[in-house]
């Protein structure tokens, strides 16, 4: 796990070092992110878990994400979180607080002449949780990440309204992994 930790933080330092910032829309920005919703009971979950959270992000423009032309940005990010559970096969109820490290590419294709736009995210980061659950048998997870959503421009500011899919699992390094599937609805700002 040490290993994965290092190679995740290198990447995250090299990914400073060969930034352009040419595109406004990937130009390096930063983001405050809310997020509230809840965790789904499929592919083995059995902790029905809801709640929400902060995030703070740093995005910079990435030549190497970007897909046919179209430009990208390397996000990194950092939140907290809470959730609650109402129990269930002999847990009782719970709540959790975890933070967590997210390093995704995000690809953005403007719709009209002001800006706004659609963006998806792709991603992969680490949790730390101060309790075990249910589905999660340890504290520190892996946390695959994707994002959908729409973006909004006022003056300076963008508003991004989306979804978020976090998987959350302990990557098979201890059994069982059943893992958590939450799903998100995020706003956030771009600045």
């Amino acid at each position: 796990m040490k290993f994965v930790l290092c190679l995740f933080l290198v990447s995250c330092s090299l990914g400073l070092v060969f930034a352009d910032n040419k595109d406004p829309l990937t130009k390096p920005s930063h983001y405050v992110i809310g997020f509230f919703g809840q965790s789904e009971t499929i592919l083995g979950s059995e902790d029905g878990r809801f709640g929400g959270g902060l995030g703070f992000a740093y995005g910079q423009p990435e030549k190497r994400f970007s897909l046919k032309g179209l430009p990208a940005q390397l996000v990194y990010e950092g939140y907290f979180d809470r959730t609650q559970s109402p129990g269930g096969s002999g847990y009782p109820p719970n709540s959790t607080l975890a933070i967590g490290a997210l390093s995704y590419a995000r690809w953005r294709w403007p719709v009209d002449e002001k800006g706004n736009g659609v963006y998806a995210d792709l991603g992969w980061g680490l949790q730390f949780a101060n309790r075990p659950t249910l589905d999660l048998d340890t504290r520190l997870n892996s946390t695959p990440v994707l994002d959908i959503g729409g973006t909004y421009r006022d003056g300076h500011i963008e508003y991004l309204i989306g979804i978020r899919y976090l998987h959350i699992s302990n990557a098979g390094t201890d059994r069982p992994n059943f893992g958590q599937n939450e799903f998100f609805l995020t706003l956030g700002f771009r600045y």
